[in-house]
């Protein structure tokens, strides 16, 4: 005798898949939205909602919106769409930090929290577990700022409403306001990325976009002065693009 499925496991996957996928492009979504796209009645949607969301694999976002919780974060992400990110930047990562002598690293933004994804330190030490603890100081962080850069008007509102809006010490161009955050995002936009000085070291660090134009991660290199003029921060840039397109590529249609 044949086991029998069970519909309401499948229902959960689906939905929580549906998260995994939008939350990529750090996009929550509604009950009326999620019943639709998954083809569930609301009231089966919301009492799974309800269990996924007691068990850690979904997170509720003000009222009536979700997106995956930090469980399904790490059994989804951990092992799918940042393992292929991984895979796929890796090898282009390390050659380009053999070309520069410089290290590069790999971030993502993941529920409103920075993680390091990948970094390779010159030569050729390539660290490749995920460091979900990142966050510390998070808006200081170029990979961070380059990322909000790109985001849409509704995932940077979610950002900020979870994480509050920079200090003075962390970002002291935004005066501290939304506006401030605002303006300066829209002017490492226009440059294509970030290029500034932080303490002793160029911070470099540019996004990388999915072929629909949005941001999944960004890569970032902090040089030390001592050896980085502004035409050799230029060239780095450049070639942190050029990294960035062929990570695109290897992503195909994700």
């Amino acid at each position: 005798m044949g086991y029998q499925t069970v519909k309401s496991v499948i229902k959960a996957m689906a939905i929580l898949e549906l998260l995994t996928d939008q939350n990529i492009g750090n996009r929550v979504l509604t009950l009326t939205e999620i019943a639709k796209a998954t083809g569930q009645l609301p009231v089966t949607v919301r009492n799974l909602l309800r269990t996924l969301e007691e068990c850690g694999y979904v997170c509720r976002v003000g009222h009536g919106r979700y997106e995956e919780g930090a469980k399904c974060c790490k059994l989804f992400r951990s092992e799918g769409i940042f393992r292929k990110l991984r895979e796929v930047a890796a090898p282009i990562i390390e050659q380009t930090a053999h070309d520069l002598s410089e290290s590069i690293l790999l971030a993502a933004i993941v529920n409103g929290k920075r993680v390091e994804l990948l970094r390779c330190q010159a030569p050729d030490d390539l660290l490749e577990e995920p460091q979900w603890q990142a966050n510390a100081n998070f808006y200081q962080m170029r990979t961070t700022q380059v990322i909000l850069a790109w985001f849409s008007q509704e995932q940077l509102n979610a950002f900020v409403a979870e994480n509050g809006l920079p200090t003075q010490e962390d970002w002291p161009e935004c005066k501290n306001s939304l506006e401030g955050l605002k303006t300066e995002l829209r002017k490492i936009r226009r440059a294509g990325g970030c290029l500034a000085q932080h303490n002793c070291l160029a911070a470099i660090a540019v996004p990388i976009l999915t072929r629909g134009n949005e941001v999944v991660a960004s890569l970032g290199c902090y040089a030390p002065l001592s050896r980085t003029d502004k035409p050799r921060a230029a060239g780095i840039l450049k070639m942190l693009h050029d990294c960035a397109l062929q990570i695109q590529d290897g992503l195909g249609n994700l």
